[in-house]
């Protein structure tokens, strides 16, 4: 993937050039045989911040759904979603990113991480890679980090902001790069494996309630439209209102009424795509008013409904 100023276009070969460099294996399911065809279009930087870390802003089209997998070992990686939406998994966890989640990862060499982007989106995400050396400079070795781990939190608003104007304000380049230095050191404070990947392995819980959260993760996927209530959810976990909430975040990475929007944003996808109107994937989906909707579509996938139903 090329980051020299005017190369807006980005395809599979490019993503596979990519993947050599960092270590991650890519396939984009609808260009089996297509490799110089577009899959996104837009920017990515690649920035080095010195002392071990290292920087890549993207801000792209998703023009075909692509899915990654990581294979190379990484001490702390923090990946920040600003616009759009991924899929991931890792050893069987499997969470969505959407816009204002952080992501924090360590990764061995036997199992790495999955992601999904899909298509039809605005995808504008920032990933911060840590050298062994460089995290260990910023915190005491925490024993017990054998194996992959990942840990989904939300950065303080502020630093969202930080990130957010500094992508945006031009700067030569040495004060760019302090700028984003600062900026990725605070990132790092908040996502220090003794501070997050350590809650991530406290978050798994005994096979029988997993087995129920995902009774409820089920009910959410396969009637997104309903009316779904936390007492109802509540009592088909057979937990409290209040372990449900707890417990479905700690499995899943997000509150279960946030789950219940990410699966009909995705019901909605799915009619839009298929040449229904914004007012009628609105209704289908189960929210009462298309604008609602439309700001709440635009938060995850990064463009308005209408732009779905203006390409069909």
């Amino acid at each position: 993937m090329s980051t020299a100023a005017g190369v807006r276009q980005h395809s599979a070969r490019d993503l596979q050039a990519y993947g050599r460099r960092y270590g991650i294996d890519y396939r984009v399911p609808a260009l089996a045989s297509r490799e110089e065809e577009p899959v996104v279009r837009g920017e990515v930087r690649e920035l080095s911040l010195g002392q071990g870390m290292e920087l890549v802003a993207s801000d792209v089209e998703v023009l075909h759904r692509y899915d990654s997998h990581s294979h190379a070992p990484s001490p702390l990686s923090i990946v920040v979603m600003l616009e759009g939406c991924a899929d991931v998994s890792l050893e069987g966890r499997t969470l969505t990113l959407t816009p204002g989640m952080a992501l924090s990862l360590r990764l061995d060499a036997r199992h790495g991480l999955r992601a999904t982007q899909p298509a039809g989106q605005r995808l504008r995400a920032l990933t911060l890679s840590l050298s062994e050396t460089r995290l260990a400079e910023l915190g005491p070795a925490q024993p017990g980090h054998d194996g992959s781990r990942m840990h989904a939190w939300r950065p303080p608003s502020s630093l969202l902001q930080g990130l957010e104007q500094a992508l945006t304000t031009p700067l030569p380049a040495p004060a760019q790069r302090l700028l984003f230095e600062g900026l990725g050191l605070q990132l790092a404070a908040f996502g220090l494996p003794q501070d997050t990947l350590d809650d991530a392995n406290a978050s798994r819980l005994p096979p029988r309630e997993q087995r129920r959260l995902e009774r409820v993760r089920a009910a959410l996927e396969d009637d997104p439209a309903a009316e779904h209530s936390l007492s109802a959810l509540a009592e088909l976990a057979a937990m409290s209102p209040a372990s449900l909430r707890r417990k479905f975040r700690a499995a899943f990475g997000m509150s279960v009424f946030d789950y219940l929007r990410d699966c009909r944003l995705g019901l909605a996808h799915d009619y839009l795509s298929r040449g229904f109107s914004v007012q009628q994937a609105a209704h289908f989906c189960g929210y009462r008013h298309a604008t609602n909707f439309a700001t709440a579509f635009r938060r995850r996938y990064g463009v308005p409904p209408s732009s779905l139903t203006n390409a069909t």
